[in-house]
């Protein structure tokens, strides 16, 4: 019998942000546009295309926040929706996937990722006993990679993949990170770790 894993109600504080599950009536029009922003569309390979509040409810319902977990990144202060993580959890193997999308520009390149994903990728490193946690990135977003490799994501001993762009057909290559837990409690105890783990614990003022 498959076992039946419980719901993950989730809130984190997160220094300028706060992370939480996220709920039907987080559905907006907002959310639906920022499928239409070029930069989204280059960076995820998506095409583009404006949701209705509808489908983006749909979308919300889809997940049982069990072992599929949605979670909204919100600005303290404005309570503002500026983007979400995507989990897909693999209980028996103990690893999840990640996604990530900051969908307001002006939060991209604010630190919002990794303020609000080091609290969550801890709790399912301690909370939810996993060992590994995945990630997928197009070879030409070159400024998440490189990012994503000083926190101390490692790349994946296996081979790349490609797929064709969703605008013109050509081929992208894409490149697979992971960061085990033992890697994670590593860069947590580097400077960098320490110094990001005090502005994830700070008030969120500037």
């Amino acid at each position: 019998m498959t076992p039946r894993y419980p719901k993950q109600q989730l809130w984190f504080p997160c220094g300028r942000y706060f992370l939480r599950t996220i709920k039907r009536e987080d559905a907006s029009d907002r959310w639906g546009e920022w499928l239409s922003d070029p930069w989204m569309v280059h960076v995820l390979n998506v095409a583009p295309r404006t949701l209705s509040k509808n489908e983006i409810a749909d979308y919300i319902r889809s997940f049982d926040q069990r072992e599929r977990l949605l979670l909204g990144i919100f600005e303290r202060g404005t309570r503002a929706h500026i983007g979400f993580y995507r989990f897909d959890i693999d209980h028996e193997r103990r690893e999840a996937l990640i996604n990530a999308i900051i969908g307001e520009s002006s939060h991209r390149n604010s630190g919002a990722t990794v303020l609000t994903g080091i609290p969550v990728i801890q709790h399912l490193f301690t909370a939810l006993k996993l060992e590994r946690i995945n990630a997928s990135v197009l070879e030409r977003n070159t400024m998440t990679m490189d990012y994503m490799l000083k926190l101390g994501w490692q790349r994946d001993d296996g081979p790349a993949t490609t797929m064709p762009s969703q605008t013109d057909g050509t081929a992208l290559t894409c490149r697979h990170l992971v960061w085990t837990a033992d890697a994670f409690r590593a860069f947590m105890a580097t400077p960098l770790g320490q110094r990001l783990r005090r502005q994830i614990e700070s008030d969120g003022k500037r």
